[in-house]
């Protein structure tokens, strides 16, 4: 997202504490402290991202836990001329299949104090819930995943050909974000998916989670979920997209209006409806990243 500061949302039960922080944004206002490497606010977001435990609710009682996938699949930062910080994204899988996203990243605001911003999309069909030291986010609904309409949603046989046809299918979104001044942006597909799907349910042929991202820095605004599900007739491709920006966002698919993120009462900075996304601000201290340094030497 264009990286302003989201209020604190949850109570933290042990041992990290978390405040309630509303920090107003202003261009200018992310200034890193470059004696911060890079190499250690990722050791930072590795921890954090292994604390969380995300289970996956069936319709049943019955839970199963989803499983994070091995370090980031995706770094990006900002320079100092446009606003400099950094974050990397994470991927919870089941069965081979992502189903949840999350970005870690930092910021400062106009004072120096640091934070340390979670945003996380829930990409599952059913409800899922996080426990441990991150124990608040419910969401109230699975994600909806849409099929591909016509010869674009037919699914070749070869997977070589399979990633091709979701590379095209991602060509053929168009995403705009819309500031709440009116300054739209086209958003930017990158065309290497962040996690190619490697599916043990006999359900899901194939699929490849993408990013869109704006012209400043490479932070990601959107990700689009693209999935082969066998179907009564045959294997057909279904999308998702995924908020990741404070902004409007609009996507069409081949010139035709097919998604909306708005903000409103219900869809504010910190969540979506449904709570399929949320967005918390953790407080940093600097002997988070000492005690991690003094962990590695």
């Amino acid at each position: 997202m264009n990286r302003s500061m989201p209020r604190s949302v949850f109570h933290l039960p042990v041992a990290i504490q978390l405040a309630s922080l509303v920090i107003a944004f202003t261009a200018n206002s992310c200034l890193a402290d470059e004696t911060d490497s890079e190499a250690s606010w990722r050791l930072l977001f590795d921890s954090i991202s292994r604390k969380y435990q995300l289970l996956r609710e069936a319709d049943s009682d019955d839970a199963s836990r989803l499983q994070l996938a091995e370090g980031p699949v995706y770094v990006w930062g900002r320079p100092q001329s446009q606003g400099s910080t950094y974050g990397a994204v994470y991927v919870w899988t089941h069965k081979g299949s992502a189903e949840a996203v999350a970005c870690l990243w930092r910021y400062v605001n106009p004072g120096g104090q640091r934070a340390i911003v979670h945003e996380l999309h829930s990409l599952s069909p059913v409800k899922i819930r996080s426990e441990g030291d991150f124990d608040t986010w419910r969401t109230h609904s699975g994600a909806s995943l849409l099929p591909i309409a016509g010869s674009d949603g037919q699914v070749s046989e070869r997977p070589v050909a399979r990633l091709q046809q979701m590379r095209t299918i991602g060509r053929n979104f168009a995403l705009d974000s819309v500031s709440a001044s009116g300054d739209r942006v086209h958003l930017r597909l990158l065309p290497q998916p962040f996690y190619r799907t490697q599916s043990t349910d006999p359900s899901i042929l194939d699929g490849a989670l993408f990013a869109f991202v704006c012209s400043v820095g490479t932070d990601p605004e959107a990700f689009l979920q693209l999935t082969a599900i066998q179907t009564d007739d045959g294997p057909r491709w279904h999308w998702s997209l995924a908020r990741f920006s404070h902004h409007n966002l609009y996507a069409s698919y081949k010139g035709r209006d097919v998604w909306a993120s708005e903000r409103d009462v219900n869809n504010p900075m910190s969540h979506n409806a449904d709570h399929t996304y949320w967005m918390i601000s953790q407080p940093f201290q600097p002997s988070m990243l000492e005690a991690l340094e003094a962990r590695e030497k």
